[in-house]
Protein backbone atom coordinates (compact mmCIF):
# COMPACT_ATOMS: atom_id res chain seq x y z
CA UNK A 1 0.00 0.00 0.00
CA UNK A 2 1.10 3.43 -0.74
CA UNK A 3 -0.30 6.95 0.35
CA UNK A 4 0.54 9.41 -2.15
CA UNK A 5 2.55 12.52 -0.55
CA UNK A 6 2.51 15.04 -3.53
CA UNK A 7 2.49 14.65 -7.56
CA UNK A 8 5.37 16.03 -10.16
CA UNK A 9 5.40 16.53 -13.65
CA UNK A 10 8.05 13.97 -15.29
CA UNK A 11 8.18 15.33 -19.06
CA UNK A 12 10.96 12.39 -19.18
CA UNK A 13 8.77 9.77 -19.31
CA UNK A 14 6.11 8.33 -21.86
CA UNK A 15 2.90 7.36 -21.65
CA UNK A 16 2.26 3.54 -22.18
CA UNK A 17 0.69 0.65 -20.81
CA UNK A 18 1.06 -3.55 -21.05
CA UNK A 19 -2.13 -4.83 -20.21
CA UNK A 20 -5.46 -3.13 -19.69
CA UNK A 21 -6.73 -3.54 -15.72
CA UNK A 22 -9.95 -2.85 -13.49
CA UNK A 23 -9.43 -0.37 -10.79
CA UNK A 24 -11.30 -0.57 -7.45
CA UNK A 25 -12.28 1.56 -5.42
CA UNK A 26 -13.26 2.18 -1.42
CA UNK A 27 -12.93 4.85 0.91
CA UNK A 28 -12.32 4.40 4.62
CA UNK A 29 -15.49 5.04 7.20
CA UNK A 30 -14.58 8.60 7.78
CA UNK A 31 -14.16 9.25 4.07
CA UNK A 32 -10.49 10.39 4.87
CA UNK A 33 -9.01 8.05 2.16
CA UNK A 34 -9.88 7.06 -1.02
CA UNK A 35 -8.42 4.08 -1.73
CA UNK A 36 -7.86 2.38 -5.41
CA UNK A 37 -6.54 -1.22 -6.58
CA UNK A 38 -5.56 -3.13 -9.54
CA UNK A 39 -5.99 -6.44 -10.38
CA UNK A 40 -3.26 -9.42 -11.45
CA UNK A 41 -5.54 -11.73 -14.11
CA UNK A 42 -5.54 -14.32 -11.22
CA UNK A 43 -7.63 -11.87 -9.14
CA UNK A 44 -5.53 -10.95 -6.82
CA UNK A 45 -4.63 -7.39 -5.70
CA UNK A 46 -1.63 -6.23 -7.50
CA UNK A 47 -1.28 -2.13 -6.43
CA UNK A 48 -3.40 -0.19 -3.95
CA UNK A 49 -2.93 3.45 -3.59
CA UNK A 50 -4.43 5.62 -1.01
CA UNK A 51 -5.31 9.20 -1.46
CA UNK A 52 -6.39 11.58 0.94
CA UNK A 53 -8.14 14.80 0.52
CA UNK A 54 -6.09 17.24 -0.03
CA UNK A 55 -3.97 15.21 -2.76
CA UNK A 56 -7.51 14.40 -4.26
CA UNK A 57 -7.82 18.05 -4.68
CA UNK A 58 -4.90 18.40 -6.33
CA UNK A 59 -5.74 15.14 -8.51
CA UNK A 60 -8.67 16.50 -9.14
CA UNK A 61 -6.73 20.25 -11.02
CA UNK A 62 -4.11 17.76 -12.71
CA UNK A 63 -7.40 15.71 -14.41
CA UNK A 64 -8.94 19.06 -15.49
CA UNK A 65 -6.02 20.07 -16.94
CA UNK A 66 -5.06 17.25 -18.82
CA UNK A 67 -8.56 16.99 -19.62
CA UNK A 68 -10.28 20.22 -20.06
CA UNK A 69 -13.52 19.03 -21.77
CA UNK A 70 -14.56 16.75 -18.86
CA UNK A 71 -17.14 17.89 -16.38
CA UNK A 72 -16.35 17.08 -13.16
CA UNK A 73 -19.42 17.34 -11.13
CA UNK A 74 -18.56 19.27 -7.02
CA UNK A 75 -20.21 16.05 -5.75
CA UNK A 76 -21.62 12.72 -6.60
CA UNK A 77 -22.19 9.34 -4.76
CA UNK A 78 -24.17 8.22 -7.53
CA UNK A 79 -20.39 7.00 -8.76
CA UNK A 80 -21.09 3.82 -6.22
CA UNK A 81 -24.01 2.89 -7.97
CA UNK A 82 -22.74 1.98 -11.03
Amino acid sequence: MALITGFRYRSDRTVSYKTRVECGWTSDKSGGLLQLETYASDGTTSQVLQIDQQRAGELMGIIAQVFPELYLPSSSHNAQES
